[in-house]
């Protein structure tokens, strides 16, 4: 008979098993350098002391009739999801709470001609889908670039050109005014009133028949009717059709779709802060909006070091920061 031989037992080398130890310590030490360095690079908390500093806006690409828009009314983590490049602090200074496409202004707290930013002559840059009323009419550039592309769509839909441009920074009120009201908030130069031009005759727009295109469609090229329907114990005032305000594409687009005059647009965003913003999704784009509000002469806040993102005042104690998700 063959006896069948036992297999042979490995001895355990007590030099493998602490290499085996040595090579575990490195890798935990790896894994711990790991994360200290990525929760170094997290927002710190927000700090507010209480001012503003006026940032080149980021140019958005124009919406016209192709605008799409989601949004969550969830707060989220501070750029949550996308690749977080770092951010600054930012001081901002009370005295300049009064600027910005988002700041209310009322007749105790009017706007002023120095609130004024990157102004154009109207007449030298419109297109020829509507007319002016004066030779010289001065408004900003982006809400100017914007009502051209919005005359132009207007004209391509109903095949008229009949909206006269009454006013922008100023609008005549007088005995032969075709707008019966002139707004203190029309000298920051985000302002457009508007009236028809009928055969020869001006007549004034009440936002119905086939130029309620315009009334209905305005929030895609960044235009709000200021005081709309409804709204009067939140603006102040009756429906206006024919003054047009303009705050940006993506701001005008969230109070559409939750139906908000400005005031309570403004009142809405106090809510979101740095660390819980307000995120959304514009023509496929991922950008989040917080606030930063107080009473003191000097503010801090942070923003992306990518320097895509945009401030603007609210004429009373709230800064509001739009900024572009990083890619």
């Amino acid at each position: 008979m063959v006896k069948m031989q036992e297999p042979k037992r490995k001895k355990l080398r007590f030099s493998r098993v602490l290499l085996a130890m040595g090579a575990i310590v490195i890798t935990l030490s790896g894994a711990d350098t790991l994360r200290r360095s990525m929760a170094s690079q997290q927002p710190l908390n927000l700090t507010i002391n209480g001012n503003f500093r006026s940032s080149e806006a980021q140019e958005v690409t124009p919406t016209g009739s192709s605008l799409s828009l989601g949004t969550t009314d969830e707060s989220t983590t501070a750029f949550e999801g996308v690749k977080y490049l770092g951010y600054s602090e930012y001081e901002l200074s009370k005295n300049e709470l009064a600027e910005g496409i988002l700041a209310i202004y009322t007749e105790s707290a009017p706007a002023k001609e120095d609130y004024s930013k990157a102004m154009v002559d109207l007449s030298e840059e419109k297109n020829e889908f509507y007319t002016l009323v004066d030779e010289k009419v001065e408004l900003n550039e982006d809400a100017a670039d914007a009502l051209n592309s919005m005359m132009e769509d207007y004209a391509n839909q109903t095949a008229l050109a009949d909206f006269i441009v009454y006013g922008t920074t100023d609008t005549y009120t007088g005995e032969d005014s075709y707008c019966p009201k002139a707004f203190s908030e029309s000298k920051a130069g985000y302002c457009v009133d508007l009236a028809l031009n009928a055969y020869g005759s001006v007549l004034s727009y009440d936002g119905y028949d086939t130029e309620g295109w315009i009334v209905e469609n305005c929030w895609k090229y960044g235009f709000i009717v200021r005081y709309p329907q409804n709204k009067k114990d939140k603006t102040g005032n009756e429906y206006c059709p024919w003054h047009l305000r303009y705050v940006g594409e993506i701001h005008a687009a969230i109070m559409q779709k939750k139906q908000m005059c400005l005031e309570e647009y403004v009142d809405f965003l106090k809510q979101y802060t740095f660390e819980e913003p307000y995120s959304l999704t514009f023509n496929d784009k991922g950008y989040q909006i917080y606030s930063v509000i107080g009473n003191d002469e000097k503010y801090k806040t942070r923003v992306p070091i990518s320097g895509n993102y945009e401030i603007t005042g609210d004429n009373k104690d709230a800064f509001i920061i739009t900024a572009l998700k990083n890619e």
